[in-house]
Parts: C-alpha cells; structure tokens; sequence
C-alpha cells in the first residue's frame, strides 16, 4: 500500500528534460500502440489550442458512460461527416472511443496541456509586468490635490 505522499500509480507523468519542465501528460498505455497515443495528443492539443478545454473537459465527463453508444453513433454518421469533412482518422477516432480508458486519457491530456498553457500564460502576464514597470498610467482623480 503506498503511502499519502508517493504518487498513485494512475498518476505517473510522461516529461523530459527536452521538453517544458511543466508539461505533465500522462504516460501512454501499455495497450495502446504509440501511433494512437499521437492521434490522441494531437486532438487534445487542438483542443487547447482553440481554448475550448472547460467546454470539451465538461462534455467527455458528462457522456463518459456513454463511450460506446457515442462511438456507435460516430460510426452510424461517419459517410455523413466524411462528405463535408475530410478527416483520415475519423473511423480510427471512433474505434478508440469505444474504450472508457481511452477516454480518461484524452481528459488527462487536455486538462495537462490546459494547466501547461495556464502557466505559460501566467508567467508572460508577469514578464509584461516587470517590463512595463511603473510606467503604466494609472488615474488618481479621486485623489486630492496639494
């Protein structure tokens, strides 16, 4: 049994020291093949890059019990959407909602490349702060003057 400081085993994170310090994704399944791994990344990077994190967190969270009718429904509507759209990996999206661990994946990823972003974000904001010093103008009307 581990102890209340040692990490989960669910809760290892995949990082370098290539890559950002803070980049804390998940570690890729033994199951999964490495291709899928990337496929998965990819859409969770869209995601956060579009910064529609909350609203696709909220969504997979919400339909998580119903992966697999949501895949077969992804299946029933594919010659639909691959007329408008031309996606090569539609099918092998669908085929990788049917699991429920591979939905926890792609939250862990979103939600990692979401805090990833916050602080990069954050850590501009100060910069531009430092760098912009006192000379921000600020109004002091209600103020008396000497």
């Amino acid at each position: 049994m581990s102890g209340p400081d040692e990490p989960r085993p669910d809760a290892r994170l995949a990082g370098t020291a290539d890559s950002a310090p803070e980049l804390r994704l998940p570690v890729r399944p033994d199951a999964m093949t490495a291709t899928d791994y990337d496929l998965l990344l990819d859409l969770a990077r869209k995601v956060v890059r579009r910064r529609m994190a909350v609203p696709a967190i909220f969504f997979l969270e919400s339909a998580k019990p119903l992966n697999y009718v949501g895949a077969q429904a992804m299946v029933f509507f594919g010659p639909f959407v691959r007329v408008f759209f031309e996606s090569p990996n539609y099918y092998r999206y669908t085929e990788l909602f049917e699991d429920r661990p591979t939905v926890e994946l792609l939250l862990r990823m979103i939600e990692g490349l979401e805090s990833e972003e916050q602080q990069r974000e954050k850590a501009a904001r100060a910069a531009r702060r430092a760098r912009r010093g006192d000379r921000r103008f600020r109004w002091r009307f209600w103020r008396r003057r000497p």
